[in-house]
């Protein structure tokens, strides 16, 4: 049975990632501190694991424009650690990163043959661990995803769970009307990555659920199913730190080509996200 380490164990991904046949081991930031070299090389070597997923990373997009040399520390040197222990062993490295890493220069979704022009600091530090795993490993496969959605509701991640929250409180709710993505089921990605892992499918793919939709259209859904009468409101006014792409969304391109595309429309994934919510009263 082979085994898997999985950083960032305790993240939405993280904690929704459960294979049939292998052996998987989760650790949180706290059990594993991968920006640490000696660290990184002692707990890899005792684990000893066949297949890295490595989906630690620091998110919080306006706070990495603030702190620019921790979010290099860990989302890009931290990558590094755990490839230097990587490069002469036999082991299949999956790095986790962004379909946002693509920029600004498109209207339309972004395919994994449009040159990535990242506009923040946290999307530039993602896309230069993505060259680190790409120069480095043979055996690597790079996925870039957005806006997940789902795992436990005590994750502070939820963005589900906090917009319902949010929602239950105010008569109206402003949402971004003008940036675009792929709101993605962690499970929908977890099932796919398990079919890539397991046929140690190499290289560079999008991997999001189908369809996009803006914040506004995004967080409209998510009232809708959750039976709420908040009015949401478009606005285009949010100020932000990171001068954010407008545009997120990105098609499985490659994978539609290989015809191993297992993901769904995202109006399907999150309905039965949120009455799977509903359904086990954790709400």
């Amino acid at each position: 049975m082979k085994r898997v380490l999985v950083t960032g164990g305790n993240g939405a991904l993280g904690s929704s990632l459960n294979f049939d046949n292998f052996e998987i081991i989760k650790l949180s930031k706290k059990e594993f501190d991968f920006t640490d070299r000696e660290e990184s090389l002692k707990k890899l070597s005792e684990i000893s694991p066949d297949v890295i997923i490595h989906a630690g990373a620091f998110t919080n997009v306006e706070k990495c424009e603030v702190e620019k040399d921790e979010t290099y520390r860990i989302n890009t040197i931290g990558t590094l650690n755990l490839v230097n222990w990587a490069i002469d062993k036999k082991v299949f490295f999956v790095y986790i990163s962004s379909t946002g890493i693509y920029g600004t220069e498109l209207e339309k979704p972004y395919t994994e043959f449009d040159e990535p022009k990242p506009t923040t600091i946290h999307h530039k530090s993602k896309f230069e661990a993505e060259k680190i795993v790409r120069t480095h490993l043979k055996k690597h496969l790079i996925v870039r995803t957005g806006w997940l959605f789902g795992g436990s509701i005590e994750s502070p991640k939820n963005f589900v769970y906090k917009r319902f929250l949010e929602a239950k409180k105010v008569e109206t709710l402003e949402a971004n009307s003008v940036q675009i993505g792929n709101p993605t089921f962690v499970e929908n990605l977890s099932k796919q990555l398990k079919v890539l892992i397991a046929d140690e499918v190499v290289g560079t793919f999008n991997i999001t659920d189908h369809g996009s939709a803006s914040r506004f259209q995004y967080i409209s859904e998510i009232t809708k199913l959750f039976g709420l009468k908040t009015e949401v409101v478009p606005t285009n006014n949010f100020k932000r730190i990171a001068p954010v792409s407008h545009n997120e969304s990105a098609i499985n391109y490659k994978l539609q080509l290989l015809g191993l595309d297992l993901m769904e429309d995202w109006r399907v994934s999150l309905k039965r996200y949120i009455l799977n919510l509903m359904d086990s009263k954790r709400i």
